[in-house]
């Protein structure tokens, strides 16, 4: 979430003793990327479910895209699918490229929704 909201991450921890899937969070090039985007506008969260416990934050960037994060508050663990409308989303187009940067893969051409 510190990259959508345009912010400097401190870390409070002892870096020498980090797990490496949290080093692959923190040097992710492409998060980092959209953290430090020039244009320098905040994300917001565009939709929240307070029962279902997820929200939708969109952030735009200087190339005219947008960086989407599909925030999960529930603390189960288990995985579950979630979609939203470019509509719920503030996005005015019809489709959209859409990349997993945790997973640094393109993921297609999404029509109307993710």
């Amino acid at each position: 979430m510190w990259a959508m909201m345009a912010a400097p991450l401190y870390m409070s921890n002892d870096l020498r003793n980090l797990r490496q899937w949290q080093k692959d969070i923190l040097m992710n090039q492409e998060v980092i990327a959209v953290d430090q985007d020039p244009l320098g506008k905040q994300g917001a969260r565009v939709y929240q479910d307070a029962k279902k416990k997820h929200e939708y934050w969109v952030r735009e960037l200087a190339d005219g895209s947008y960086a989407v994060v599909m925030y999960r508050r529930d603390t189960s663990g288990l995985p579950k699918p979630y979609t939203a409308t470019f509509k719920q989303l503030n996005i005015d187009t019809k489709t959209a490229h859409v990349r997993d940067l945790f997973k640094h893969m393109d993921l297609g051409v999404y029509t109307d929704k993710i």
